[in-house]
């Protein structure tokens, strides 16, 4: 009773310095995975609180004699958008930190073929004594802290798994294990297809980039390379800044949203894409040019003749119900004025083309 008297009044004296601890090492580990380029779902600190440390040191399994004995007073934890970024965050806080590798476990490596649910990557860690000539560190060197690191689908059952009040698969109804295993085994199957949807995407990705051919599919990786390797949106996009002294940059986010809108004008080919925007070209910067004058934007984007391509094919066909439902689905204009928005955009597209959209 003495030992946990003692350890709770230390903890009393020193609760504010591992707060201080667990934040410094929650901002380093940020900024070390940063530089990296690894991007996390979110990196989360805390401090265990007196109750769960009284409740913790009056468990009969535990024989703590000081606060020093108790690694997880200061914890942070770390989670990934994938099960394989795991232990690229592991190589980073064993770079960045001084680890205590005999209490740091990788739970892992533990997991039964039979037990359900996931068990996290966890490190025991102290700033390292470089880290004492910072202003502000120097009186936290040697004190230890928990980093736990897992992905975003093995802290969602680590969560439910917590809510439902079962951590030992034997303490489970036996009519329950089995859906218990099951679902383990679902999460387990997603974050490895995740994982491998990633890989794959950034296999077609390189192939697309390397490849001259455009004979494919619209989607977002290809049109992203299109409207960065094409010289004709290059011309249309560098004619319509020029006109508007509008800032020209590129930004993905662009291109995805062209996808759909192509997709709802019919064309859904590279090369119908590009036919069509060589056959209205100069409709479509004057359009574009007319439409851009006198609007409060500081910058346009790339592909944004695409943009208005999509538009001028609706206003070509002068279908103002096919113009209004474009503007319904993706939020364009104001909902109680896009039909006389549809028919200005009929209106200004036919002015600009004149009775031909093609060049001649």
């Amino acid at each position: 009773m003495i030992y946990i008297d003692n350890i709770l009044s230390e903890y009393d004296q020193k609760v504010s310095l591992y707060k201080t601890l667990s934040r410094k090492m929650s901002a380093l580990l940020e900024e070390m995975i940063r530089d990296e380029g690894l991007y996390v779902h979110s990196i989360h600190y805390r401090v265990k609180d007196r109750d769960s440390l009284n409740n913790k040191l009056n468990r009969p399994d535990t024989s703590f004699k000081e606060l020093a004995d108790l690694t997880d007073i200061a914890g942070v934890r770390v989670t990934t958008y994938y099960s394989s970024d795991v232990d690229r965050v592991a190589d980073i806080v064993r770079m960045g930190f001084s680890v205590d590798k005999e209490n740091s476990i990788d739970k892992r490596a533990l997991l039964d073929p039979d037990r359900f649910g996931y068990l996290s990557l966890h490190y025991v860690v102290s700033l390292k004594k470089s880290h004492s000539k910072l202003t502000g560190y120097k009186q936290m060197v040697g004190l230890k802290a928990e980093i736990q690191i897992r992905s975003i689908l093995q802290h969602a059952w680590a969560e439910i798994e917590h809510d439902l009040g079962y951590k030992s698969k034997h303490a489970i109804p036996v009519q329950m294990r089995r859906r218990f295993s099951r679902l383990s085994g679902l999460l387990e199957l997603a974050d490895h297809e995740f994982d491998g949807l990633r890989r794959d995407l950034r296999d077609y990705s390189d192939e697309i980039a390397t490849t001259q051919d455009i004979d494919m599919p619209i989607d977002k990786i290809s049109l992203a390379h299109f409207i960065k390797r094409s010289d004709l949106v290059r011309i249309l996009d560098e004619e319509i800044q020029s006109q508007t002294g509008l800032e020209l940059v590129f930004e993905d986010w662009f291109a995805e949203s062209l996808v759909d809108k192509l997709l709802f004008v019919g064309v859904s080919k590279l090369p119908d894409l590009e036919a069509g925007l060589m056959y209205r070209s100069k409709a479509i910067s004057r359009f574009a040019i007319e439409h851009l004058r006198g609007r409060f934007y500081s910058r346009i984007n790339q592909g944004v003749s695409i943009y208005y391509f999509c538009t001028g094919l609706l206003a070509e066909s002068g279908d103002e119900k096919r113009v209004v439902e474009y503007l319904e689905t993706f939020s364009l204009g104001e909902p109680d004025s896009r039909k006389r928005f549809a028919q200005g955009i009929i209106e200004k597209y036919k002015s600009v083309s004149g009775a031909h959209t093609s060049d001649e």
